[in-house]
């Protein structure tokens, strides 16, 4: 280990996981969670139960093609080269590399596309000809995008004449023995069971779907134990960096873990941390503790992390059934609560400064400007029909119109919004063409700035109101 790098209070991790699996289990949900030791005890509780790791698949994915590119599967032919049917779509010149690291300038679509596992690929043919819109020409910065990933999942399929599914289990679980890891939750009778909480905090079960055109963007369910040998894997390949052949298990996952497209950087008092996103992974370089790689997942029901420090052998995962559940922070809190105490700085804590890579976007049309400022004035005057003639379809799942009505009710007389008061566009900053947030003065909402920021899907359906202040 470089005596640059500090190695985190393993025991101070373990108590600040067991907190937060405490704090989870008193809400009726489970965590389970897993530190692991190169050559070292691991510590690890529920190890052996299976949950839904969310976008944490996309690690598997990537691995995948980059098999396939071993073979000779060119990274940087167009999808509409690739698969013939997306000819004529706006994804027709978007490719698997820009994909790969998130630079197909198509915009983040989580709560939409988490509810798309099955469908068909026929379908997105079908939903991409109707006239997906993108926020910024590829290659010009960061877009986290699921549908890139949807795309690699079916020329995975047109290479091979094999379904994706089995493509991951034929070349990734099987060889490395991960076999409680699958796609089907039908094959886990004992998977943890996912929640929806409400503004109440009582619990919903959430729907499980089945194995479609989307599972490779989030579709996997593991364990904390298959996750810890995942991670090992990955370790491992770094190692042998210097002598691995091209086109060698070891090269592909090593390539993965490269930093490919800048995010941000993040600054405290005490470190620095640029992050960049790979193959299906982030990359991380963090003053404190070298390279870090990882990657979080969110699903309806569940929601993830994964972490390893190349420098330090150590790596750990945090596996929560409760939608969208915050495993990416518990997981950085854990960290620095490990750091803290192991530089006797155990009263420390980090106050972080983001700066991010600018990205230049696709100015928005009148059409999504009218979309995003019609789906902010439901706060306070909500109107059926319009819900229904504006909204995905995922919204109504995510929430259902009851709830969602009394949530927004209860916000705006927090605020002083009075019912009926309908915003303006001069009141709106669209920051892409699918994303706009509406400030309420602060005069008006009394207790300082409040916020609506409205998110729309690639077909400029509303994806998600959010409410801040």
């Amino acid at each position: 280990m470089d005596g640059a790098f500090v190695e985190p209070d393993i025991e101070v991790m373990s108590a600040a996981l067991d907190a937060e699996a405490e704090a989870l289990a008193d809400r009726g949900g489970s965590l389970a969670w897993g530190i692991f030791r190169r050559g070292g005890p691991e510590r690890a509780v529920n190890a052996d139960v299976p949950y839904r790791i969310a976008s944490m698949t996309k690690s598997f994915t990537a691995a995948a093609i980059g098999l396939l590119a071993a073979e000779g599967l060119d990274l940087d032919r167009p999808f509409g080269t690739l698969l013939p049917e997306l000819a004529g779509t706006a994804v027709a010149d978007r490719s698997c590399r820009q994909a790969l690291t998130m630079g197909t300038g198509f915009t983040k679509d989580d709560p939409w596309a988490d509810r798309m596992e099955a469908m068909a690929p026929e379908e997105l043919v079908a939903w991409l000809r109707r006239g997906a819109i993108a926020c910024a020409p590829a290659d010009t910065g960061y877009e986290y995008s699921n549908l890139g990933f949807a795309l690699l999942g079916m020329v995975a399929e047109a290479v091979t004449g094999r379904a994706f599914t089995e493509i991951v289990s034929a070349a990734i679980l099987a060889p490395l023995g991960l076999s409680r890891t699958g796609f089907d939750h039908r094959d886990f009778p004992d998977l943890a069971p996912g929640f929806r909480i409400d503004q109440d905090g009582c619990l919903h079960p959430a729907e499980l779907t089945g194995p479609g055109v989307f599972s490779p963007i989030g579709g996997v369910i593991s364990t904390v134990r298959d996750i810890g040998d995942w991670m090992h894997t990955h370790l491992d390949a770094l190692d042998r960096i210097d002598s691995y052949a091209p086109g060698s298990w070891s090269r592909v996952l090593a390539d993965n873990q490269q930093a490919h497209r800048f995010i941000e950087v993040q600054t405290s008092e005490f470190h620095t941390e640029s992050l960049h996103y790979g193959f299906g992974l982030d990359h991380r370089f963090d003053t404190r503790f070298g390279r870090v790689i990882c990657h979080s997942g969110g699903y309806p029901g569940y929601g993830s992390h994964m972490r390893w420090l190349p420098e330090l052998g150590l790596s750990i995962v945090v596996l929560g059934n409760t939608t969208y559940y915050p495993a990416q922070r518990v997981v950085g809190d854990a960290l620095d609560l490990g750091w803290a105490a192991a530089t006797g700085r155990a009263e420390t804590r980090l106050h972080r400064v983001t700066t991010s890579a600018p990205v230049p976007r696709w100015p928005a049309a009148g059409e999504q400007i009218d979309t995003v400022l019609t789906a902010a004035n439901l706060v306070t005057d909500f109107d059926e029909a319009i819900a229904d003639e504006i909204f995905s379809m995922n919204m109504d799942l995510d929430e259902p119109r009851t709830e969602r009505r009394q949530r927004f009710a209860k916000w705006a007389r927090a605020h002083g919004l009075e019912a009926g008061r309908a915003f303006s566009v001069a009141e709106l900053t669209m920051s892409s063409p699918l994303r706009g947030t509406v400030t309420v003065p602060a005069d008006e909402a009394q207790t300082g700035p409040a916020t609506i920021t409205v998110g729309l899907n690639h077909l400029g359906q509303v994806q998600a109101i959010t409410l801040g202040g």
